[in-house]
């Protein structure tokens, strides 16, 4: 999706991206960026700072909101730098600054669209949720509801290893 206040960019960009089988889609505002990305399957958001200033970061932080996997490059001028730094602390994948080479855009997009599927891919479906649950209420139902809680709580912790768990493993060591 190109997010732009006039049309520069995706009248210049659609052609080409478009020809690579690129699906693109063009917002100028923000509920219509918001209705774009809650209707479709939404991978890069180009978003143009050089025009839209400080309310491009207001959308920033609008699309990360509603899709946090959703992968954001900026597009600014070098004057504007400022802008690219706060979208960056906002969440954008990356910035490009006017004039940009087109293959350069283009391997910005595939790098943030292998970005958008490792931050999906780490996130359990809600069909595994729905299931660890389950599994976690028939060990409750049976007595064991500490199974249950330690069950839950690997699927939330990284590494699969609950705050209790590491808390007793770092006491251990210090003995």
């Amino acid at each position: 999706m190109i997010v732009e206040k006039n049309s520069f960019l995706y009248e210049h960009l659609s052609g080409r991206l478009g020809s690579k089988d690129y699906r693109i889609f063009k917002s100028r505002q923000p509920t219509e960026t918001k209705q774009i990305l809650k209707r479709k399957d939404i991978d890069v958001v180009l978003l143009d700072l050089n025009g839209l200033k400080r309310e491009g970061l207001a959308l920033l932080n609008m699309i990360k909101k509603l899709r946090p996997a959703v992968q954001v490059i900026i597009i600014n001028s070098a004057e504007q730098l400022s802008l690219s730094i706060e979208g960056m602390r906002l969440g954008a994948f990356d910035d490009l600054f006017i004039p940009f080479n087109l293959e350069a855009l283009i391997a910005k997009i595939k790098e943030a669209f292998e970005q958008k599927k490792k931050a999906e891919s780490k996130k359990p479906s809600f069909f595994q949720r729905c299931q660890d649950i389950m599994v976690a209420a028939s060990f409750e139902e049976a007595g064991e509801a500490n199974m249950a809680k330690e069950l839950l709580e690997k699927k939330r912790m990284p590494g699969n290893q609950t705050k209790e768990k590491r808390h007793k493993k770092n006491e251990r060591r210090k003995k």
